[in-house]
């Protein structure tokens, strides 16, 4: 079966602020013609890499992944055990991994399972429908109740965009900021991210950061640049 690989990179800095935080590059593996397989190899500004994340889509939305940051020890992610699915977070190095089946609810999305979630819905949000969801949230072994609504249109790199948000329902809903995300119109594939990052600090908190994912950097790859992403060391940012 013929493999497909396209690759890009996303820059993340802080919000409101145009200090660079650090960079996703991200390589994508297509097998007959569907996503099979991503690797995300973050990198210090001064392009060294500290984190890594390997997604198999064995469910579009609800892909198996695992991310491993070197620098504060987190690990997360959903994998395959003993025939079920399981969901783990570890906080750092200091603490052991806690893990919980996947949840079995409707709706459920974990992790860039989003982005085809966003590509289902896209005509039920641009009518102007609020889409329910499951979304997991490793950190506490479960999925809470989330929301995605259509915002607005703009323009990133002089291309029609449209702008999503992805919110808690219920009264958490009005204490805590929604992620915004923004999609090519034409090619409904993510160019900007808005909210709270994979990434922690040395104290355990998401980053909150704006990520630009620039249409043009999107290109075609190799098996080679996938594997390399794959087996590169990450350490800790100096």
């Amino acid at each position: 079966m013929d493999t497909e690989y396209v690759e890009y990179t996303g820059a993340a800095s802080a919000r409101h602020a145009q200090t660079l935080l650090y960079r996703e590059h991200h390589v994508l593996a297509y097998r007959a013609g569907r996503l099979s397989e991503r690797i995300v190899l973050y990198t210090c500004p001064n392009g060294s890499p500290f984190a890594r994340k390997k997604v198999t889509y064995v469910d579009p939305q609800v892909p198996d992944f695992f991310f491993d940051d070197a620098a504060t020890g987190m690990q997360e992610g959903i994998q395959p055990q003993g025939g079920e699915r399981t969901v783990f977070f570890r906080a750092n190095r200091m603490e052991s991994a806690k893990s919980a089946p996947l949840p079995h609810v409707a709706a459920l999305v974990a992790d860039t399972g989003f982005d085809d979630f966003i590509r289902a819905h896209w005509s039920a949000l641009m009518g102007g429908s609020e889409v329910p969801l499951h979304f997991l949230v490793p950190s506490r072994l479960q999925a809470m109740s989330f929301e995605v609504q259509y915002l607005h249109s703009d323009v990133v790199d002089g291309e029609p965009a449209e702008v999503f948000r992805l919110k808690l329902t219920g009264l958490l809903g009005f204490f805590l900021p929604g992620i915004d995300v923004t999609y090519d119109r034409a090619q409904q594939v993510l160019v900007r991210f808005d909210g709270i990052s994979d990434v922690r600090d040395a104290s355990g908190d998401n980053l909150q950061a704006n990520i630009v994912f620039h249409l043009r950097d999107r290109r075609p790859s190799t098996a080679q640049t996938f594997a390399t992403a794959e087996q590169a060391s990450i350490a800790p940012c100096h």
